[in-house]
């Protein structure tokens, strides 16, 4: 239990790679926030993998989200101690048909996210 007493938050963890890697910290002993933009897919991940898992809505493209997200959680475990920076899109279309629309919504998700999510106050 390399994570006893540890807590995470997982962005983009209601399914997929951000699922995968809060039923490894469980395992592992940590307390677990997984963070995504769909509420009740993330509700219900939180509540299939048990008590030390709880689900925050946060949509990584927005401050206000953000800050709310990560209150949440610090109020909810007492502060974080890793953060997991997993959300992200991703365009198919060749390179002569991204629209700016989906460039910036990508960027907002990779970049911005990752960054903002980065600076967000973890409490302890």
């Amino acid at each position: 239990m390399r994570l006893s007493g540890k807590c995470a938050l997982i962005t983009g963890a209601a399914r997929g790679i951000g699922l995968t890697l809060a039923r490894s910290y469980l395992a592992e002993g940590a307390t677990v926030a997984l963070a995504d933009i769909n509420a009740e897919e993330v509700a219900r991940a939180a509540r299939d993998l048990g008590p030390k898992a709880i689900a925050v809505r946060m949509d990584v493209a927005s401050q206000g989200s953000i800050d709310a997200g990560f209150a949440e959680a610090v109020a909810q475990m007492g502060g974080l101690d890793i953060l997991v920076n997993n959300a992200a899109l991703f365009d198919a279309a060749p390179i002569t048909g991204i629209s700016r629309a989906s460039f910036d919504r990508l960027f907002a998700v990779n970049v911005a996210g990752t960054l903002f999510c980065l600076q967000a106050p973890r409490g302890r």
